[in-house]
């Protein structure tokens, strides 16, 4: 049986027993609301609908993950070398310095998440790079864990092993060898997680300096604009700080300039290891899918790589409503185009032409789009029948989804799954986290 055979299977034993189904799903969401897979304070929204992944599949992911990190590893050298190359990706001069500042070691991208519009033959697009403060880890653990221990698997579990994907203590050991090739020994560095604190920290830092304290490594939370640079180190009050895992989104960082000088002299002047570098903003800004399109911008890669872009990446480019050309491109083909900022995250932004009439959509474009737009070919995104459960009544309804796939220090290590039943998929607008399984026959 394939994985998709038993999906199907999944969605034939639910309508046999909904009842039953139905009691595990208030079951299952108690768990998870009591569980550290929070997102902005709230439980994280969930389908109880596992989802399976075949060794086939897996492979695939290391396959394109692969060739993808190989053509954005020769990008990456490309605008270290060439000024007139960076000029495609209209960086400030103030960016520029930190993207160009070596970080002390090889990886320009440690942590990534690549999101992907992954299909049951195995087609796939690219949707975009997440290379700046990736996020999710913990959300795709737990649900992973707590849906593993319920009725949607038990009743498999003589037939198949089901396998979850580590994304903790794989991490420590990506940013660990990092740090050991910048300091040039393997002592044991005290880390900082850093991102901008408003409230509370959210619940995946604390996750993971749980999981680094455990390793034996003495971890806080800090935000930039509290730390301080005396002398040969970078301090958090009293606690001297070796290495930091950057969640800063490099855009916070230009924003706040004046407010983490510190943080920012630290790592010019060599006195911190950062992990992952500024240099990731290359490929986590989505200009990076229109320099890939633009042929004469990128002569250095081969035609295997040529086609590999042409065939996944969809075809982007900046907009202006001050090009007649572009403007009336986007307006006879409403249908064809998304509209999305280059440096956002969580869907921030984003507008789908299909969603609009096309009045809307003229408004939209001629008088809400600024010059930090792209425009951007809409992708074929996948779908098919989810489970979706209330504490009273199960339906299965037509979801789109969208597989995102975690790169640490340029290999495959998990997924994070994702679902909705609108054209975007994300926490603005509709957005189910989804558990995620390698499943193999006994």
């Amino acid at each position: 049986m394939s994985q998709h055979e038993l999906f199907q299977r999944f969605k034939e034993d639910v309508q046999k027993e909904p009842e039953r189904y139905i009691r595990e799903y208030v079951k299952v969401q108690d768990r998870v609301n009591h569980s550290p897979a929070i997102y902005k304070g709230e439980p994280v929204k969930f389908l109880y609908q596992p989802y399976f992944f075949s060794d086939q599949d897996i492979r695939r992911f290391k396959e394109l993950t692969n060739t993808l990190g190989e053509i954005l590893k020769k990008v990456i050298r490309r605008y270290m070398e060439e000024p007139d190359f960076r000029k495609h990706f209209g960086f400030s001069p103030y960016l520029e310095e930190l993207i160009l500042k070596d970080p002390g070691y090889h990886h320009p991208f440690p942590m990534a998440r690549f999101d992907i519009f992954y299909h049951q033959d195995g087609s796939f697009q690219f949707c975009e790079l997440n290379a700046d403060g990736s996020s999710g880890m913990v959300e795709a653990r737990e649900l992973d864990r707590i849906i593993y221990d319920s009725l949607a698997l038990d009743r498999y579990k003589e037939e198949y092993d089901f396998h979850t994907f580590e994304l903790f203590d794989s991490w420590i050991d990506a940013l660990r060898d990092n740090y050991h090739q910048f300091a040039g020994t393997r002592k044991t560095p005290q880390v900082a997680i850093v991102d901008f604190i408003k409230d509370k920290p959210p619940s995946e830092f604390v996750e993971f300096q749980k999981a680094f304290q455990k390793r034996g490594y003495s971890t806080i939370i800090a935000d930039p604009r509290d730390l301080e640079l005396r002398g040969e180190h970078l301090y958090h009050g009293d606690f001297r700080i070796d290495c930091i895992y950057r969640r800063t989104v490099t855009w916070e960082v230009e924003k706040h300039r004046k407010e983490v000088q510190d943080y920012v002299r630290a790592y010019l002047q060599g006195k911190v290891c950062i992990v992952g570098s500024f240099r990731s903003q290359i490929i986590h800004n989505k200009i990076i899918f229109s320099v890939l399109h633009d042929e004469e911008a990128t002569g250095f890669l081969n035609p295997e790589e040529r086609e590999f872009i042409q065939r996944h990446i969809p075809f982007t480019v900046p907009f202006s409503s001050k090009e007649p050309r572009l403007l009336e491109m986007i307006l006879k083909n409403k249908d064809r185009y998304v509209l999305k900022p280059s440096d956002k995250f969580a869907c921030h932004g984003v507008s789908v032409g299909r969603d609009y009439l096309s009045e809307q959509w003229r408004q939209f474009a001629e008088e809400e789009v600024d010059e930090e737009y792209l425009i951007q070919e809409f992708c074929n995104v996948p779908s098919r029948e989810m489970a979706i459960f209330s504490k009273d009544q199960v339906t299965f309804q037509e979801c789109n989804y969208i597989t995102g796939v975690y790169v640490y220090n340029g290999s495959f290590q998990g997924i994070y799954h994702r679902a909705g039943r609108e054209n975007i998929i994300g926490s603005l607008v509709e957005g189910f986290s989804l558990p995620n399984y390698l499943v193999r026959k006994k």
